[in-house]
């Protein structure tokens, strides 16, 4: 009677997730249907997968008559020989994942270099404001620490114009570092937090040890802290990388001419472009947009996991 109950509990819950997942296989899906297919039927499978699949039981039966191939986009029909049409079948499914990759490559390559950057940059300015705050004893160093969380209380967009102000100022619009140094600022508050209560949590001992071996501050932070504080880092490197991946404000705020658009901000310039007449180039943009993402989820859930657990966010 419990196999059946624990059966049946488990049937429902795939149910469940199973249609968490049907926005993304409308997705997948139409990411290889034309327009017209799109408007007639809505959740079909693609033409071109029928296609291909016509094609290849041809070759698997030694059927050699050709095949009658029609343009979703003209209708246009014309007979084909059978060796001619996968390829056919092939390059109009993937028409729509061509252009969105020839459209969001450099806006790829823009977030990869600003969210690898300010994760980075991030990770070692906090964990060394930390390591100090947190092993050395200095007066007010307590009332640094508590300047730093109460900043936490003030919401995101009250600095947005004075950020823009400040960026316009030092002349950091259109660039790199317009989007990358304010995004460093803005993580250090959570990624300060974060070491700081891991790195209370070590042993006295091990520092004493390591001055007594005749180790200095540099030496201590990278041969002691790093090493034993990767379930930290992990937690402060993997959150930052996703907030500054999905980020979209800021991004398309200070750069005024696009040409340093990232991922988020990009996708908004072909929504508003001649691409988002074209279904496919826009939901494969979508799905490409979000591989790394979802790389980063695979890979990096059990350090995430780990870090939460072993203290990486204990207070």
């Amino acid at each position: 009677m419990k196999r059946r109950y624990r059966y049946l509990i488990h049937s429902v819950l795939i149910l469940l997730a199973l249609q968490t997942l049907l926005p993304f296989a409308f997705m997948v899906n139409n990411i290889f249907r034309s327009n017209s297919e799109f408007y007639h039927s809505f959740f079909s499978i693609p033409e071109a997968f029928k296609g291909m699949a016509q094609t290849t039981y041809r070759y698997v039966t030694f059927n050699d008559e050709p095949l009658e191939v029609e343009d979703p986009e003209t209708g246009k029909k014309q007979s084909v020989a059978r060796s001619d049409a996968m390829g056919h079948y092939a390059g109009l499914s993937a028409r729509g994942p061509r252009m969105a990759w020839r459209v969001l490559r450099p806006f790829m390559l823009n977030s990869f270099i600003v969210s690898l950057l300010t994760a980075a940059g991030v990770a070692f300015i906090g964990s060394t404001t930390a390591y100090v705050l947190a092993r050395y004893r200095f007066i007010g160093s307590k009332a640094v620490f508590l300047t730093f969380l109460a900043t936490m209380m003030f919401p995101g967009v009250l600095t947005l114009v004075p950020s823009f102000l400040l960026v316009k100022h030092f002349g950091l619009l259109n660039s790199y570092a317009g989007m990358i140094l304010p995004y460093i600022a803005g993580g250090q508050v959570f990624a300060i937090f974060v070491f700081r209560s891991f790195f209370m949590g070590l042993p006295e001992e091990l520092f004493e040890s390591a001055r007594i071996d005749g180790a200095g501050h540099f030496a201590i932070y990278w041969h002691l802290i790093v090493p034993l504080s990767k379930p930290a880092f992990s937690v402060v490197i993997i959150m930052n990388l996703l907030g500054t991946w999905n980020n979209f404000l800021w991004p398309f705020i200070v750069n005024t001419d696009g040409s340093h658009h990232v991922v988020a901000s990009g996708l908004y310039t072909m929504a508003t472009s001649q691409h988002a007449s074209n279904f496919s180039t826009m939901y494969a943009a979508y799905a490409v947009s979000s591989l790394p993402m979802l790389v980063l989820f695979i890979y990096a859930t059990k350090p995430f996991i780990r870090g939460v657990t072993t203290g990486g966010l204990k207070a």
